[in-house]
């Protein structure tokens, strides 16, 4: 992906900027991931965390992972678009959601992680 990553959700309210490299790309299969998407996956990409601006209302859900990790996740506080997730595992990156871009076609090749909990139906 571009240098410079723009999203933000459904309703525009919410919104996030970042000009640095993505660190990393992953297509997660996990039941929160499912949950959270409503699909059989969430395509993310990873960013440092300093990177990162955002503006607009943003409400914060925690959770403990499978693993064990502390997990928060951001969405719109208007609309309730999920837009980015950090975990302790990683806590110098935020993961946001591709869906979340303003250009989801520049995501690139994403490394498929918890496949185990992947659903048939899901061939992607």
């Amino acid at each position: 992906m571009s240098s410079t990553q723009t999203g933000g959700c459904l309703c525009k309210k919410t919104r996030y900027e970042t000009d640095k490299e993505t660190v990393h790309a992953i297509q997660c299969y996990c039941r929160d991931c499912q949950h959270m998407s409503g699909g059989g996956h969430a395509p993310q990409f990873a960013v440092k965390r300093a990177t990162v601006s955002k503006s607009g209302p943003i409400k914060i859900f925690r959770l403990k992972s499978d693993a064990g990790n502390d997990v928060e996740l951001g969405f719109c506080g208007e609309c309730g678009s999920p837009i980015y997730k950090t975990t302790t595992a990683a806590p110098e990156l935020m993961f946001f959601f591709v869906g979340s871009l303003d250009d989801p076609a520049a995501f690139g090749v994403a490394h498929k992680v918890y496949e185990g909990s992947r659903q048939p139906w899901d061939k992607s």
